[in-house]
């Protein structure tokens, strides 16, 4: 019997950044596309909480790390005791590597 699904987790910085997303959008795109592009990101986090390990590994960022697309955007999320924690959500064309090398391992 397959276990049950954990519902995923946000970090602060994921939390953050999500905040961010939308009022970046709101203001340069209006309401609508904002709760679009934000509901986008929930349904690619919703299939991490089904599938935890349907991501991409991402251990050349961060040992244990994973991401998925949400295009323009990445899911980075790791899994905490079978439960999928949202590190961070961010553009793909920024310099990853630079934001999590500022970032304790354990965080």
């Amino acid at each position: 019997m397959a276990s049950p699904r954990r519902p995923v987790q946000w970090s602060s910085d994921s939390l953050t950044d999500l905040s961010e997303i939308w009022a970046y959008y709101a203001e340069m795109a209006g309401q609508t596309t904002a709760d679009k592009i934000v509901r986008d990101i929930g349904e690619k986090c919703r299939f991490i909480e089904a599938y935890p390990f349907g991501g991409r590994a991402r251990d050349e960022v961060r040992q244990g790390l994973r991401s998925i697309a949400a295009r323009p955007y990445v899911v980075f999320y790791r899994l905490m005791e079978e439960t999928p924690e949202i590190v961070r959500v961010l553009d793909g064309r920024r310099d990853i590597d630079e934001i999590f090398a500022d970032v304790p391992s354990d965080q």
